[in-house]
């Protein structure tokens, strides 16, 4: 048995997976192929894994809570910003942390197409990212209205990753512009559904019990393949 900790034996794995997705589909996956490419036992993986779907759940963990963590360090030497600018700040920082894996993304894309089960588990990843997020920022999230609006956040992400597939920039900055657009729509949705109060920014709202208003977040009109980034 190895005596790494099964966290460590957890990065190795997942890294070696994602290693893989840039050129293999999900479903062509082998987890023993991947604990033979990240030099663990196959039964040490199976125990500490279980699945594949599992080891990309974990990778994706891993860049999204490097990108917040490196949002935060940025946001504290900014001084005072408003909330709308940490959010925005935090997004682009996401989509460029992703940005070296875009072969990974579209794999995941053309996979949850034919496993909603996959597309399901991966859009609560992307729910989840985005929770931690606005809770990073100072949204405290009371309610079904602070529920409303990381439903709405997830929905900006969703909808930007498709600029942000296109994206040629050496900076992005295609997918800069499509943030700040998505967010002032989201401005509008969040006054109009009362998950926002007036004259607040996107999200820089909360501070309050009140539940009434919700709508939920509905990707309905999304195509799965816009569901995680």
């Amino acid at each position: 048995m190895e005596s790494t900790t099964t966290n460590t034996i957890m990065d190795r794995l997942a890294a070696a997976t994602w290693d893989q997705l840039a050129t293999l589909t999900p479903a062509a996956l082998d987890l023993d192929e991947i604990a033979r490419q990240a030099e663990i036992r196959p039964a040490a993986a199976r125990a500490a894994a279980g699945s594949v779907t599992t080891l990309i759940l974990h990778q994706l963990s891993r860049l999204d809570r490097q990108a917040l963590l490196e949002s935060l360090s940025d946001i504290e030497d900014a001084g005072e910003v408003t909330i709308r600018e940490k959010i925005l700040e935090s997004l682009m920082h996401r989509f460029e942390v992703y940005a070296p894996y875009k072969a990974q993304i579209a794999a995941l894309n053309v996979a949850a197409r034919r496993n909603p089960q996959l597309g399901i588990r991966l859009l609560d990843s992307l729910v989840q990212a985005m929770r931690a997020l606005l809770w990073m920022v100072g949204d405290d999230l009371v309610g079904l209205r602070g529920e409303a609006r990381v439903r709405g956040v997830a929905i900006v992400a969703m909808l930007v990753a498709r600029e942000w597939q296109k994206d040629e920039t050496a900076d992005l900055s295609h997918t800069m512009k499509a943030i700040d657009a998505r967010l002032a729509e989201a401005e509008e949705w969040g006054r109009s559904m009362r998950v926002l109060g007036d004259g607040n920014d996107f999200l820089a709202v909360g501070r309050t019990a009140v539940d009434d208003g919700f709508v939920e977040g509905g990707d309905g009109d999304l195509p799965p393949q816009d569901r995680y980034q």
